[in-house]
């Protein structure tokens, strides 16, 4: 990792709740959750660390703005893994979280 990404990377996990999971490359799984949304959850991770990024599940914003599956700390992005929730909660979502959204429907 070169410095300039490294500095990146920072700035992202800075944006993540002091209290919360900040565990690189770690996944973090729930039965809250269905099997087949940890499932998705741990093949996005996976796609992400092969492509050489980094990634925090169940990444917590700072401030209350919500809680992304997947946070790629190397690109800045959130993933949102979607199995029944309604559009109008991604689109909050996507208002709220101080990243970009990308949603993957189950």
């Amino acid at each position: 990792m070169n410095k300039k990404q490294y500095i990146n990377e920072q700035e992202i996990i800075r944006l993540l709740d002091d209290c919360y999971n900040k565990d690189i490359n770690k996944i973090k799984i729930s039965i809250a959750n269905t099997k087949e949304h940890e499932m998705k959850k741990c093949e996005l991770c996976y796609d992400i660390a092969v492509a050489g990024n980094r990634f925090v599940t169940e990444a917590r914003f700072k401030y209350n703005k919500g809680r992304a599956d997947v946070l790629d700390i190397t690109e800045g992005v959130a993933f949102e893994v979607v199995c029944s929730e309604k559009e109008e909660s991604l689109v909050k979502k996507s208002i709220k979280y101080p990243v970009p959204i990308v949603v993957i429907r189950v």
